[in-house]
């Protein structure tokens, strides 16, 4: 019967690890096909031009973010089923962590799906033709859409902080990770409020990623 239990465990362990590297892997695609305009050196036409030229690409990023919302909710209960009997409380809270990523993604996806919409409907006959409280309102949608970015980045960073709490609770978590994981975590929570173009960003993210995938290796091959 112990056998039987420690195989189930080992399976549930292995589809965790799995799912958390698919998590992983899906936010990377998320941030290489992000969408993104607002450069210092441009004017709101240039930005709405430059929006509205690329309407597709726009599309299919909005399309990742759902994706990769969806994985993350997936992810979530096989993350506390792993953890449920040898965590009290932590586990929950990360599980509340994924979650508001998760959420964070939905909506820039939405967001994302709704301004492609206004783009096809407002821009049929080119940017050139709208009024200015129209531009404006266009802008204040991306705007939102970035806004929930941030919302989506510092629940990621939280679950990240909060996973490297595990090593205190379960010795068998590994050091990397932890290491990783501690760091990255508030870092990437500073820069993406206050210096979002900062390369420490970018940065705190891989670091972010590879606390991830040492994590989810230890736990497919050998578990926790």
């Amino acid at each position: 019967m112990q056998k039987e239990q420690r195989s189930k465990r080992r399976r549930m362990e292995v589809i965790t690890g799995l799912i958390i590297i698919l998590v992983g892997f899906s936010f990377v695609i998320a941030m290489l096909l992000n969408f993104d305009i607002g450069s210092p050196y441009s004017t709101l036409l240039d930005d709405l031009s430059y929006l509205s030229d690329h309407s597709l690409n726009q599309k299919i990023s909005a399309w990742a973010w759902l994706t990769t919302s969806l994985i993350t909710v997936i992810s979530i209960p096989c993350y506390l089923v792993v953890f449920h009997r040898k965590l009290k409380f932590l586990h929950y809270i990360n599980g509340l962590f994924m979650l508001g990523a998760a959420g964070g993604a939905l909506m820039m996806g939405l967001v994302g799906l709704e301004l492609n919409l206004i783009l096809a409907q407002d821009l049929v006959d080119g940017i050139e033709q709208t009024n200015e409280l129209m531009r404006i309102g266009i802008l204040q949608h991306f705007k939102e859409e970035k806004f929930y970015t941030s919302i989506w980045g510092t629940c990621a960073a939280l679950f990240a902080f909060g996973l490297s709490m595990t090593k205190f609770k379960i010795p068998k978590f590994p050091m990397v990770s932890t290491i990783f994981l501690m760091i990255s975590g508030p870092a990437l929570i500073f820069f993406n409020w206050y210096n979002p173009e900062h390369i420490l960003k970018t940065a705190a993210m891989a670091g972010i990623m590879l606390g991830l995938m040492v994590f989810c290796v230890k736990l497919i091959n050998k578990g926790m």
